[in-house]
């Protein structure tokens, strides 16, 4: 078998046969809009402003619904006597990034490869796409673990803790990665770039069903009421997700195509759950002392992930084609920079109208300049990642650079905003909300 890492590199040979390959989508550009190298004054041509803006709008309201749902579940009882699960919140929400959104662009770089056998491939990504699924929420229910012992959690609660982050993950790995799928393959039959249309998808969704899932499952197995029966349940479910792990792990092994991905994917996926498992704490934090800011910590860390997911995906199919990072890209970077302020004002604007909580201006003004850091620093850092795979050792920059990137978006979010608020707070500027 030919390795992944052979196969990327470009030659002048294989130049030619990728431009063929590209040749639909380009040429769909083309019917659809008035090409960018005849209108340079235009960041993106008008079929890829398209193809960007109603994902990222849709991919908005779903860290807005987010938002609002954690604003709400955060007074369960679950959460209120489990506190932990605060700690599972980000690195769970973070599978969207390590996992779905990761699987998104390497199933766009295989469509744009022209690859024909769809279910090897796809069989072969879900089933890692499950394991490490797994093996994060199981490493995460540890740190969360950790942190609870040092106040004295129960036996049971413990237990309930890691049969949600468990179950959770399965669940949430099973809905997402059959979704990018059947999107990443329809849209390259209706020659549509995946790489605009597959992450921010998968990010609009991702946020409110892993919350969703993960609030609906902690409070069914906390509320049941014999402790015997709940820790049988628990202690099933945590042992039977262990044991399936290494079966999906040898067939992924076996799969041409996923093969890579088993190699070189772990690295860059544990740092980003070890990252988020700290935003865990912080978030923790922020609900015992601001909950009314609970709510803008999904908003400003989704948004901020969406437009680096995007970029980075596009960046690494080129450097996949061409064996280089195509620096014309830059437009596509302020064009994203240009959509966080209007983007999260739409976004802030239908909360106020779902939920009308008055948080002052001077909030807003902080929570605005944040995002424009955050999400400044998050472009920057894509190009710095997916130009780094020569450095180590030519790794797919498809597996690690939207991991780290959705994971630095979470930690700048909820770091900068929770600092803002500190300050305003100190300063007698904020307002609360409750």
């Amino acid at each position: 078998m030919t390795s992944n890492v052979i196969h990327k590199r470009s030659t002048n040979k294989m130049s030619d046969q990728i431009t063929d390959e590209r040749a639909p989508l380009v040429q769909n550009e083309e019917k659809h809009g008035v090409s960018s190298r005849c209108n340079r004054w235009m960041l993106l041509s008008l079929s890829e402003t398209l193809q960007v803006v109603p994902p990222f709008f849709l991919a908005g309201l779903g860290t807005l619904a987010a938002g609002l749902l954690l604003d709400e579940v955060q007074h369960w009882e679950v959460f209120k006597t489990i506190s932990e699960l605060f700690v599972l919140v980000p690195a769970l929400l973070g599978l969207k990034g390590n996992l779905a959104m990761t699987l998104a662009s390497r199933l766009s770089t295989e469509t744009h490869r022209g690859i024909e056998d769809h279910v090897g491939v796809v069989a072969g990504y879900l089933a890692l796409d499950q394991a490490q699924a797994l093996i994060v929420g199981l490493l995460a229910s540890v740190i969360a673990m950790i942190t609870g012992l040092a106040g004295g959690t129960t036996l049971p609660n413990m237990l309930v803790l890691f049969a949600t982050g468990l179950i959770t993950a399965s669940l949430v790995s099973v809905l997402l990665g059959g979704m990018m799928c059947l999107i990443v393959l329809g849209s390259a039959h209706y020659r549509f770039n995946p790489d605009n249309i597959a992450t921010p998808i998968a990010a609009s969704l991702g946020d409110s069903i892993t919350l969703g899932i993960l609030s609906i499952v902690g409070s069914l197995i906390f509320h049941i009421s014999e402790n015997h029966i709940k820790i049988a349940l628990c202690s099933s479910a945590i042992g039977f997700f262990i044991l399936i792990i290494p079966p999906l792990l040898l067939y992924s092994w076996r799969n041409r195509y996923a093969r890579p991905a088993v190699l070189q994917g772990w690295i860059p996926i544990l740092m980003a759950m070890l990252i988020s498992s700290g935003v865990g704490i912080i978030m923790g934090r922020v609900a015992e002392s601001y909950q009314s800011v609970v709510a803008f910590l999904p908003i400003i860390n989704g948004i901020g992930g969406n437009l680096a997911a995007i970029q980075a995906s596009r960046l690494s199919t080129s450097y996949n084609l061409h064996g280089r990072t195509d620096l014309s890209e830059y437009k596509t970077s302020l064009f994203l920079l240009l959509l966080t302020i209007p983007g999260h004002g739409v976004f802030l604007g239908v909360k106020s109208l779902v939920d009308p909580t008055n948080m002052g201006a001077p909030f807003y003004v902080a929570f605005f300049g944040s995002a424009l850091i955050q999400v400044s620093v998050l472009l920057g850092m894509s190009y710095i990642l997916v130009s780094l795979s020569p450095y180590l050792r030519n790794m797919d920059p498809d597996l690690y650079s939207i991991p780290l990137l959705t994971a630095l978006g979470d930690f700048l979010g909820t770091a900068l905003l929770a600092l803002s608020t500190v300050i305003l707070d100190g300063a007698g500027l904020f307002t609360p909300g409750d």
